[in-house]
């Protein structure tokens, strides 16, 4: 019998190493079918992303419109009216973004592309008459590099490769118009049989798991749509506030492009910590084809409403809704944003505030139990 037993476990290794083999040999046919599956989901997944922005508006929303509703034509209206309320303000929220701060903010990238050559040129002379001063530093290697012939080089070697970026880039934007439409259709969907969906899930996992396991992740269920929500909510908020105190204060100190800089910086303001910076060295560099004077005087208005909007107004729209340290909060911009751009600066916060939320709650908990105090 034991003999038996050892020919399984020999037969079962022999089989587990072919398999590993076979995988080994076709790992890029396998990892292409994976691509192509995942590919498949892309429409559900900006639809589930969809359903939750949405569902953000509705349930606030449902806590004004027929609150008391359980039965009857009233509860069956609510969602509806609800869900549509939520779409058009959501397109009103698109519509004012494309409608006043995409232009300015096309405005001022045109005023920076055009300004471009000019703080060139002023760079390259102030580089030039400085670096004759310091004969140990290769200054006419400095010199060949920051010339405008070699710049126009490098210039026509990009202009070559621009046809291919731009049909790769309409392919994209093709693609993502059609993920965005089918996403919106699933996400209505999902929304309007949201509680049958719940109960469904819930009885599934009730089902095949543990009932300690299915509260465990009902609870990180609640806290992640929690973070998410209000993170969301807040950052939207805070950067909208910060864009009119920008442009309310630069029209008070008669700073040109007082609109198109609120503009940019309300729109870079979404993206947490970063933005203002990023719309800052924006701003700057539309200034600085004016008047350095105004550009210095902005970077010191900025600053001091940084700070004002830093210590007092954030805390108070968001709260300790995300409780995730600044350290923390530049390492999922920075990580998020190496790996997934704009967005995934934006969704990293809230993501690691939610692991940072659970994680503390685990070491509170075991550290309530005696531990020897001789480690630390």
């Amino acid at each position: 019998m034991v003999r038996v037993k050892h020919y399984k476990q020999i037969i079962a290794a022999i089989i587990l190493a072919g398999i590993m083999v076979m995988i080994a040999l076709r790992i890029s046919d396998i990892t292409s079918w994976l691509g192509k599956i995942l590919e498949a989901f892309v429409p559900l997944v900006v639809g589930a992303c969809i359903a939750f922005v949405l569902d953000i508006l509705i349930v606030r929303y449902e806590r004004f419109i027929l609150p008391n509703a359980t039965a009857g034509w009233k509860a069956k209206l609510r969602r509806p009216l609800c869900l549509t309320l939520a779409l058009l303000t959501i397109g009103l929220i698109l519509y004012v973004i494309a409608r006043m701060a995409i232009p300015q903010l096309v405005h001022s990238l045109s005023i920076i592309v055009t300004a471009l050559p000019t703080l060139y040129n002023d760079f390259e002379s102030w580089v030039s008459s400085y670096v004759t001063m310091l004969p140990d530093f290769g200054n006419q290697a400095i010199i060949n590099t920051l010339n405008g012939g070699s710049m126009i080089g490098e210039l026509k070697q990009w202009g070559t490769k621009g046809g291919t970026y731009i049909v790769n880039a309409m392919g994209s934007v093709v693609e993502w118009t059609f993920n965005i439409i089918i996403g919106l259709i699933f996400a209505i969907y999902m929304l309007l049989d949201k509680e049958r969906l719940l109960t469904q899930t819930k009885r599934i996992l009730c089902a095949y798991l543990p009932d300690k396991r299915v509260e465990q992740g009902a609870y990180v269920g609640r806290v992640a749509i929690d973070t998410f929500s209000n993170f969301f909510v807040g950052q939207f908020l805070d950067a909208l506030v910060l864009g009119v105190l920008v442009g309310i204060t630069l029209a008070l100190f008669n700073i040109s492009y007082a609109l198109t800089i609120a503009c940019v910086i309300g729109l870079t303001g979404l993206i947490p910590l970063l933005g203002i910076y990023i719309g800052g060295v924006m701003g700057a560099i539309i200034l600085l084809t004016v008047s350095p004077m105004e550009a210095f005087i902005y970077v010191v208005i900025l600053e001091v409403l940084h700070q004002i909007e830093s210590n007092f107004i954030y805390p108070k729209i968001v709260g300790n809704s995300v409780g995730l340290p600044g350290l923390w909060v530049f390492a999922a911009v920075i990580v998020g944003g190496s790996l997934y751009g704009v967005v995934g600066m934006i969704a990293g916060v809230p993501l690691v505030a939610t692991i940072y939320k659970l994680l503390m709650e685990d070491v509170d908990k075991r550290l309530s139990k005696p531990y020897d105090t001789s480690l630390f």
